[in-house]
C-alpha cells in the first residue's frame, strides 16, 4: 500500500482542494471555491438555490468532483447521482477535512459535505467560523472541531498537525500530514513580512528538522496579477534569503502608512476590511489611536471582535437591514458614535463602511476626505464590483489609498518562498495557489507540475502518475 496524492482544485489559481489517502483514510486539504470575480455567476442579482445548490456548484466547477464527501440526497438529479460521485453514505473512505484557515477560497465549500465529515480548524478560526455564521454569512457545517498548534489529529492511519502560518485571517495554520510511509507538509496561505514574521521564521526551523518528502505551497507571488515586479529582475528577486526587498512593505509599514495619512488631513478617514482578519483589526485600532482617531466599525464587524476578540469598540448604526439580537448585544458592550457625532467631528474618527454597505457614504461628509482600502471586498481590480465601487468613492469626494495588491502583500515574497522551500528541504515540492506555478524555481527540492484530478502515487517524495 502506498500513499496517493490528488490535486482536485488550485494548480492554476485559488481554491485549493487536494486529498492526501492510505488505504480507505483520506484528509483533504483545504475545501473552498476558486476566487473568480469576473465570471461569478453569482454577480448579487442571482440568487442562489437551496436543493439544487451542490449541483449548481459542480456544474460551475466551484466545487470538485470528489466521491465520498457530499450527502446523497444533494447529488440526485433526475432519479440519478449527478456524474455517478459516490455519495457519503455510501462510501468506504474514512475522510476528515482539515482547514488553514478562514477565506473563503479556502473553506467556502464545507456547506455542502455531508455531517458525518468532520472538519477542522485552529480553535481561533473556529471563533471567527461561529461568529460570522451567527448573521448568516455562510450555511452552517455542524461537524466542526477546533484544535490547538501542535495537536494530533488522526484518520485511521494518517496523523495530521497544524502548525503556525502568518497570514492576517485569524487562526492561520499549515498541515504536517503524515502516512505509513510518506510526509507531506501544506503551508496553507504563508508569508514572512508581517507582524509575526519572526515566529513564522521560527517555525521554519522546526520543519528543518523533519524529514518531509513533498512540500505543497502557497504560490501567489508567482501570479502577475499579484506580485507587480520587473519581469527581467524575477530570478535576482526569487533568490532565498531573509530580506526585505526594495520598495516592499513591512505589514506595520502599511498601519503607519494610514496613521500619517490621517494626520495630515483635518477630514474624515474611511476605511473597509474583511473582518476574518482579526490581526488587521486590532492593529489598525491601535495606530490610529495613536494619531488620536477613534476606530468606528459597523454593527456586524463589532459583534465579530466582542466575540473572537474580547474586546469593546465603537460602532455606528447603518440605514440598513441588521438582526435585532445582534444589534442588541452589540449596544450592550459597546460604545455607540452616532453619524451626527462623527460628521461634526470629522478629525476625530475613521469610521468603517463595508462594500455591502457602500451607500452609507451619502450619510457621512467624506468630501476631501481619505479612504483606505485594507483588504476588504471588493477583492479585485477589474470586475463590475470594483468599478462601482471607484464610483462611489469618486461621487463621495474620497481620495483612495488601496494596498490589496501591493507585492502581494498576504502571501510570502519569492525571496521568501525560496527561503522556505531551503530551510524546509522536502525531496519535491508542489506549488499550489498560483497562476503560472511553473515560474516556482527551488533550489535543493524537485519541482513538480501536476495535473488536476489525477491520482499520483507518492514514493520517496516522487509523484509517480497512476
Amino acid at each position: 500500500m502506498k500513499t496517493n496524492v490528488r490535486f482536485y482544485e488550485g494548480l492554476k489559481g485559488s481554491g485549493v482542494v487536494v486529498g492526501v489517502n492510505y488505504g480507505n483514510d483520506r484528509v483533504i486539504f483545504d475545501f473552498g471555491a476558486p476566487f473568480r470575480p469576473n465570471s461569478n455567476v453569482y454577480d448579487g442579482t442571482v440568487i442562489r438555490r437551496k436543493a439544487g445548490a451542490l449541483r449548481d456548484a459542480l456544474i460551475f466547477k466551484e466545487t470538485p468532483e470528489i466521491d465520498g464527501v457530499y450527502r446523497k440526497e444533494d447529488l440526485m438529479f433526475n432519479g440519478k447521482l449527478y456524474h455517478d460521485i459516490v455519495p457519503a453514505e455510501e462510501s468506504e473512505m474514512n475522510t476528515i477535512v482539515v482547514i488553514s484557515h478562514l477565506h473563503l477560497d479556502h473553506m467556502s465549500n464545507i456547506k455542502y459535505l455531508d455531517e458525518s465529515i468532520p472538519v477542522y480548524m485552529h480553535k481561533n478560526a473556529y471563533k471567527v467560523h461561529q461568529a460570522v455564521v451567527e448573521f448568516d454569512e455562510e450555511p452552517v457545517h455542524d461537524n466542526i472541531v477546533g484544535v490547538d498548534l501542535y495537536d494530533e489529529i488522526k484518520v485511521g492511519a494518517i496523523t495530521c498537525t497544524p502548525y503556525f502560518s502568518d497570514h492576517p485571517c485569524y487562526g492561520s495554520v499549515g498541515y504536517l500530514i503524515k502516512t505509513p510511509d510518506q510526509t507531506i507538509y501544506y503551508s496553507g496561505d504563508i508569508r514572512f513580512h508581517g507582524l509575526q514574521r519572526e515566529r513564522a521564521f521560527e517555525e521554519l526551523e522546526k520543519l528543518n528538522k523533519l524529514d518531509i518528502d513533498l512540500l505543497i505551497i502557497d504560490g501567489t507571488s508567482y501570479s502577475p496579477s499579484k506580485f507587480k515586479h520587473d519581469e527581467s529582475a524575477f530570478d535576482e528577486l526569487s533568490k532565498p534569503n531573509k530580506d526585505i526587498l526594495a520598495g516592499m512593505f513591512l505589514e506595520a509599514s502599511i498601519y503607519d502608512d494610514v496613521a500619517n495619512k490621517l494626520k495630515e488631513t483635518g477630514n474624515l478617514g474611511v476605511f473597509n476590511i474583511y473582518h476574518r482578519d482579526m490581526q488587521l483589526i486590532e492593529a489598525l485600532v491601535k495606530s490610529c489611536n495613536a494619531v488620536n482617531r477613534e476606530v468606528v466599525f459597523e454593527v456586524e464587524t463589532a459583534y465579530v471582535i466582542n466575540e473572537v476578540l474580547d474586546m469593546n469598540v465603537s460602532y455606528y448604526v447603518s440605514d440598513t437591514t441588521i438582526r435585532e439580537d445582534i444589534c442588541q448585544k452589540v449596544a450592550a458592550r459597546n460604545n455607540v458614535v452616532t453619524v451626527s457625532e462623527i460628521n461634526q467631528n470629522k478629525d476625530k474618527y475613521i469610521v468603517q463602511v463595508s462594500y455591502k454597505n457602500i451607500l452609507s457614504l451619502h450619510d457621512f461628509d467624506t468630501e476631501n476626505g481619505v479612504f483606505f482600502h485594507l483588504f476588504g471586498e471588493p477583492f479585485g481590480s477589474g470586475n463590475k464590483a470594483f468599478t462601482i465601487f471607484e464610483r462611489m468613492l469618486q461621487n463621495a469626494g474620497l481620495t483612495y489609498f488601496g494596498y490589496s495588491n501591493l507585492y502581494s502583500f498576504n502571501h510570502a515574497f519569492p525571496n521568501h518562498l525560496s527561503y522556505m522551500i531551503e530551510k524546509v528541504n522536502a525531496k519535491s515540492v508542489v506549488a499550489v495557489h498560483s497562476n503560472v506555478p511553473e515560474k516556482l524555481t527551488p533550489m535543493n527540492s524537485k519541482h513538480y507540475l501536476p495535473k488536476q484530478n489525477v491520482v499520483y502515487e507518492l514514493v520517496n517524495g516522487e509523484l509517480i502518475e497512476k
